[in-house]
């Protein structure tokens, strides 16, 4: 029976001296501001709300590609598309979404895809573009769908990646009381060490990352420190702790009425770009979307999941440089 209670007592404090490591990690790490570190070759720009993180690459007399990145995504992922496109003739625009990336963080109520759409807006209103190219993946396309619906005579196009969102309207519930989960999340303190050791913990960076893409060869050391980058900003753990709890329990369907209401002005060419074997936003799923779009087709990349620009970034950028060169 002592041995029982010894080994409980040695089990309790190693998984102790676990959480007070990685408490200890995020608060030296999590010390920066934006302003700090943000890499130079990028910039600020105010939008109705907040300051958001650009950059930007080509000449902005070219016909001009907006890229909204995905979950855990910034700007400097799409690099190597920005090099393409600025190489073809195109202005890339790459925008960090909050809460993630290097952007001023609003309210965690305040990230909804109508929100951040209307950043979008501001943003292509602030650089003077009357007309751009809306490319979005993962997470992003609540975000860029919303846009579209804003300002869809200012849309040349849609190129929608991988995307992640419903376009099916809630059934009406009546409000209930938080469950006992959300309870819990809501306790800070016991949240933020969780997330210490999983979602912000820079040792499962990699690990995690890896779960969206079919072969994580493409989830280099080089890519994981730009992963890292932003976890470097001050409150990001509780930040992002406060988000999720939106995120996960708070959920709305305003995307899915507005595209109801305003579906039909999306004319423009829309091409959705999949990887054939993205086990977080499946086949099955561009095919439901792509019903609800006309004037859209569907272009499948081989032998690769969630993240095809960065698992296949020849095929991926080699559809996409052709559909922008479709446009008319």
């Amino acid at each position: 029976m002592k041995l029982i209670k010894y080994i409980v007592l040695f089990t309790c404090l190693i998984v102790l001296s676990v959480f007070v490591f990685y408490s200890s990690l995020r608060y030296f790490r999590e010390s920066f501001s934006p302003e700090e570190i943000a890499p130079k070759n990028g910039r600020f720009v105010q939008t109705n709300d907040v300051k958001i993180y650009i950059q930007e690459m080509g000449d902005p007399k070219n016909p001009a590609v907006v890229l909204i990145h995905g979950m855990g995504s910034w700007s400097e992922l799409w690099k190597e598309t920005m090099i393409v496109l600025s190489q073809n003739g195109y202005y890339a625009i790459a925008i960090d979404l909050p809460p993630f990336g290097f952007s001023e963080r609003p309210g965690s109520s305040e990230l909804k895809s109508i929100q951040q759409a209307k950043r979008v807006v501001s943003i292509i209103d602030s650089l003077g573009l009357q007309n751009v190219h809306l490319l979005g993946h993962s997470f992003g396309g609540g975000a860029t769908l919303h846009t579209a619906l804003l300002i869809p005579e200012r849309i040349i196009s849609l190129q929608l990646v991988d995307i992640a969102v419903n376009l099916e309207e809630k059934k009406e519930t009546a409000p209930s009381e938080p469950n006992l989960f959300e309870r819990l999340w809501n306790f800070a303190f016991l949240r933020n060490r969780l997330l210490e050791v999983t979602a912000t913990n820079p040792h499962l960076t990699k690990i995690l990352f890896s779960q969206f893409v079919h072969s994580a060869d493409c989830i280099t050391d080089e890519k994981v420190k730009v992963i890292q980058m932003p976890m470097q900003l001050k409150a990001t753990t509780s930040f992002f702790g406060d988000w999720l709890g939106e995120f996960i329990f708070h959920s709305d369907d305003q995307l899915a009425k507005d595209f109801k209401r305003s579906g039909k002005d999306l004319t423009m060419p829309i091409d959705l770009l999949w990887g054939d074997l993205d086990t977080v936003t499946p086949i099955s799923d561009a095919e439901t979307i792509q019903k609800s779009l006309t004037n859209s087709r569907l272009h499948i990349i081989p032998e690769v999941g969630h993240i095809p620009q960065l698992e296949s970034p020849n095929n991926f950028h080699k559809i996409l440089l052709s559909n922008l060169k479709d446009v008319k």
